[in-house]
Parts: structure tokens; C-alpha cells; sequence
């Protein structure tokens, strides 16, 4: 059976910009940049009804005037089969913002277009753990049950462990597998290959593990939790002198407990 691919392209100018796809972020624009955006939204779309909703705000100053910035903004959703040229009728959903037909308040982020396309099930890939998790909001246990998972990343990071690493995001790395069409041994060893650079060189180093500084984001309807720092970035950051590294990620609850999915 053929493989699709659902590609999202993006051009945003001067913006912040939100653009979510079945309530889960798939582009974020927060200080008004000018980008040219494409990804994969494979992981993120389901069987049966898709919603792709955007929200659109000028970027201010520290007192909210908005700066003076051209804005602009296009989204384009296609897909196909993999290996082919989807053509025309590969467009699912096409967008560009008109700031005068469709003016948007400063200060906060305004709905401005969405749109729903259905995937049958032979374009889908399966269900995801995220959909059967309950939807609600994150409670104290919860909460505790994220720090709890971030501090274990950290650890795995502090430590130069692998093999914890490639554990704590088995779940993430099954689905991927699924969603790319791409062996689950090779999306491992891609991981492997990638912490082991960064844990053989001498400068890498963790940046201090604060409890008090991580946020949790409900998201699809609150059958996930983005874990970030308050500013809405990765949670964990690290580095070495030549390569910056972040880990953010998405958890559901699962098998009673909360992990790591995305």
C-alpha cells in the first residue's frame, strides 16, 4: 500500500502566529521573524476528521504597539503519495492572510482561518496512544508526574546515557517509525548516533534542572502536555562550544503513567 506524506509549508512575516493541527501546535512564530517553514505533520494526523485552525497577532513593543513590519503570512497543506509528485489536486488547504480584508487586534492572538480535511484510513497510519488518553486537564499528580519525567530526561542527559534516552522515548520513536514508514531500528540508531556525538565531546554540559521553571501546556483537547520552559521554549537545554541542543517534548498518559509520545 502506498505511503502519503502530509507536508506543511509556511511563509510568515512580522507576525506572532499560531497554526494548530487536532490541537497540537505545528508552527509557532513568536517574535515576528521573517521564516520559511516546511514539515512533516505525518505524526500528528489521524483517521477521519483533521482540523487545522491559525491565529494571528502583530508583533509589539514592550508597551504593545505594533511594530512597524510588513506582515504577511501563507500556509499551504499538501500531500500525496511518497516518491510522487502530488500535483494539484495534492493541495488539501491553501491560505494567505489579507491584513486589510481581515485586520487582527495587537496584544492577543486572533482566530483568523481554519480549515477541516478528512484522511481515510488507508492514507492514515493507525491510532495514536495520544487519542485514547483522557482529555483533561493536568491535576497536581500530573503535574508532579511531569517534572518527575522531565527530571529523568535531565538525568539521562546530565549522565551521557544512551540506552535512557533511546527507553524514555520508545513510545515516540514506535509511532514515528509508523508515521514515516521508516524501520523503528533506524529511527534508533539515528538517536544513538546523535547522543553519541554530543556525549563523546568534552564540552558538553547540561543547563541546571529547575522545577520552578516548567510549564505544562494542554494540547489536543488535553489528551497531551507539552513541557516547556515559561517562555513557551524546549525545557531542557544543553550544549556543547559548538552545538546547541534543546529537548522539548509531548507526553500522554499511557499505561497509567505519563510518557514521552512526541
Amino acid at each position: 500500500m502506498p505511503h502519503w506524506i502530509y507536508v506543511l509549508d509556511v511563509a510568515c512575516e512580522g507576525l506572532v502566529a499560531q497554526l494548530t493541527l487536532n490541537g497540537v501546535d505545528v508552527f509557532n512564530e513568536w517574535e515576528g521573524r521573517a521564516r520559511q517553514f516546511q514539515a512533516k505533520l505525518n505524526p500528528y494526523i489521524i483517521e477521519g476528521a483533521n482540523n487545522l485552525e491559525l491565529a494571528l497577532t502583530p508583533m509589539t513593543d514592550d508597551e504593545g504597539n505594533p511594530l512597524p513590519l510588513a506582515h504577511a503570512f501563507t500556509v499551504k497543506l499538501i500531500a500525496g503519495e511518497h516518491g510522487a509528485d502530488p500535483g494539484p489536486q495534492g493541495v488539501l488547504a491553501t491560505f494567505r492572510w489579507d491584513e486589510a480584508a481581515m485586520p487582527v487586534p495587537p496584544g492577543e492572538l486572533t482566530g483568523v482561518w481554519g480549515r477541516q480535511f478528512t484522511v481515510p484510513a488507508e492514507r492514515a497510519f493507525g491510532r495514536w496512544a495520544w487519542q485514547d488518553a483522557p482529555a483533561t486537564p493536568p491535576g497536581e499528580d500530573d503535574a508532579r508526574a511531569l517534572v518527575a519525567l522531565a527530571g529523568e530526561v535531565h538525568g539521562a542527559l546530565v549522565a551521557r546515557d544512551v540506552d535512557a534516552l533511546i527507553a524514555l522515548t520508545a513510545l515516540k520513536s514506535a509511532e514515528l517509525a509508523r508515521a514515516l514508514d521508516t524501520p523503528l531500528a533506524e529511527i534508533e540508531d539515528g538517536q544513538r548516533e546523535l547522543f553519541g556525538e554530543l556525549f563523546a565531546d568534552p564540552t558538553w554540559r547540561v543547563a541546571p534542572f529547575d522545577p520552578a521553571q516548567l510549564a505544562a501546556v494542554p494540547c489536543a483537547g488535553g489528551r497531551m502536555v507539552r513541557v516547556t520552559d515559561p517562555s513557551g521554549g524546549p525545557a531542557l537545554v544543553a550544549a556543547t562550544d559548538d552545538r546547541p541542543f534543546a529537548f522539548g517534548f509531548l507526553a500522554t498518559r499511557y499505561d497509567s503513567r505519563w510518557t514521552i509520545v512526541r
